[in-house]
């Protein structure tokens, strides 16, 4: 008999099915879809998972097979990830590609829901013409009626809870390094500034405030503020996961 998962969530973007013994105990988790069959996402369902696939709508990377259909689209270097590009959320094709071909894809599989990466780039680019971009690519993906889980993007997420169309676009948000730091340039892993924390925070009050779902993505947090992070997200009723590193293995 399988033993019940026993942490709420877990991110794993590194990994292939081939690596899925890794999940088994976590109850939700986040996967690169592209490493997974339909088959092995049913099984995970089967053992009891929620399972979330990753969708970049923010940046493409240049690994990706579609990389060369939309490079013409792309905005700028994504600093500390030389591999992806900003991309112009504005354009019809790209919203058609996210939603009607790579969406649909990925929607097809099965998954519970999707969580959507680098809505960042309308802090990077902080237009008209990007927030409506957004708004229109989650449009389109909410047709799949399944969850939609924003990954960082606070600058639209505030703006968005701010015009009370919030939970008409999605359902939650992970914020990454609340507690946590990274220091790219030495590939080295430390505590949050008081002052990131704090604004971290209210910006996470407010989300909740909205009714949305909260989690967290921290890294390499040790044992002591560990318990400080697991008291904070038990006292708000949020999710947290404490990754090893940026490969999410």
């Amino acid at each position: 008999m399988q033993q019940k998962p026993v942490q709420d969530y877990g991110v794993f973007l590194g990994i292939n099915a081939n690596q899925a013994n890794r999940l088994d105990d976590y109850r939700m988790v986040v996967i690169e879809p592209s490493e997974f069959t339909e088959d092995q996402i049913k099984q995970l369902q089967a053992d009891g998972k929620t399972v979330y696939g990753y969708l970049n709508i923010g940046t493409i990377e240049s690994y990706r097979p579609y990389y060369a259909r939309f490079q013409d689209l792309a905005l700028g270097v994504y600093e500390n990830w030389p591999d992806e590009k900003w991309i112009d959320v504005s354009s019809p094709v790209w919203q058609g590609f996210i939603i009607d071909e790579l969406g649909k894809q990925v929607a097809e599989m099965g998954l519970d829901g999707f969580f959507l990466d680098n809505a960042d780039v309308y802090y990077q680019y902080p237009t008209r013409e990007v927030f409506v971009g957004l708004v229109a690519i989650l449009k389109g993906l909410k047709t799949y009626d399944i969850t939609l889980i924003i990954n960082g993007g606070d600058a639209f997420v505030s703006e968005c809870i701010n015009a009370g169309i919030a939970l008409s676009l999605f359902d939650g948000i992970n914020q990454e390094t609340v507690f946590t730091s990274i220091d790219f340039e030495n590939n080295t892993y430390g505590e949050q500034t008081e002052e990131e924390r704090a604004y971290f925070q209210a910006y996470l009050a407010k989300a909740k405030a909205s009714g949305l779902a909260v989690y967290l993505l921290e890294y390499r947090a040790n044992q002591e503020l560990a318990k400080e992070i697991d008291a904070y997200c038990e006292e708000n009723g949020f999710f947290w996961f404490n990754a090893e590193s940026l490969d999410l293995e």
